[in-house]
């Protein structure tokens, strides 16, 4: 999980509301979530919100997620929406599903919004994601949205990025112990987008290492 910055609604995500203040959220016009959805896709860097799985603009493979279950009031909030993968929903059991689609309507304590909340996570070298000495976040992170899924393919996709970010650095100095300033550059990138607001898959173990590293 990674830390999201919410940016300004879509202009046309926020007429669709003033022109229609007692529409739900099922009541959006096809083009307008469209926008919204590429909005999402955006802010969160190409991210699954939860898992940090590559996800793309296609409504067939995304989910339009609301942190909080809906109701009336947080429907058509934007700092409620985020956008996920399906978290295996297609033909497979419910102990592997994962993300929003093992959440449903269950609440969160942990919050990708919220940076103290992203700081509480750390990350094991086997892939394992987990919060420090706190079990209400753990709890969210294991069962609510099942990133450690056994049975899945998460926790091996993030110990595989961070081999293939180990593999660089030691390509990159040799026997050489990784020097800070190589460190802090890696660090920048992995915390940033590119020019098309991509983010690498799976960066929150890659930073939870370096500032390990860099400690």
């Amino acid at each position: 999980m990674i830390h999201i910055k919410k940016n300004t609604p879509p202009k046309k995500f926020q007429e669709f509301k003033q022109q229609n203040p007692h529409a739900h959220f099922d009541d959006m016009p096809t083009d307008v979530k469209a926008i919204l959805r590429q909005s999402l896709l955006e802010e969160q860097g190409y991210l699954c919100a939860y898992c940090m799985s590559k996800i793309h603009d296609d409504p067939r493979k995304t989910k339009i997620e609301h942190y909080e279950p809906r109701n009336a009031q947080n429907e058509l909030k934007y700092s409620n929406l985020l956008l996920v993968c399906t978290g295996n929903s297609s033909g497979t059991s419910f102990e592997r599903q994962h993300c929003d689609t093992k959440k449903g309507n269950q609440h969160l304590h942990i919050d990708p919004q919220n940076i103290d909340h992203i700081s509480c996570i750390s990350y094991l070298s086997d892939g394992t994601i987990f919060a420090k000495d706190n079990p209400a976040f753990d709890d969210d992170l294991n069962s609510t949205l099942n990133l450690n899924d056994k049975y899945g393919y998460l926790k091996s996709a993030r110990k595989s990025a961070l081999d293939e970010l180990k593999k660089a650095l030691r390509k990159k100095l040799g026997t050489k112990t990784a020097g800070r300033t190589l460190l802090e550059k890696w660090l920048r990138f992995y915390q940033s987008k590119d020019q098309n607001d991509n983010r690498q898959p799976y960066c929150g173990i890659l930073i939870d290492y370096l500032l390990k590293r860099l400690k």
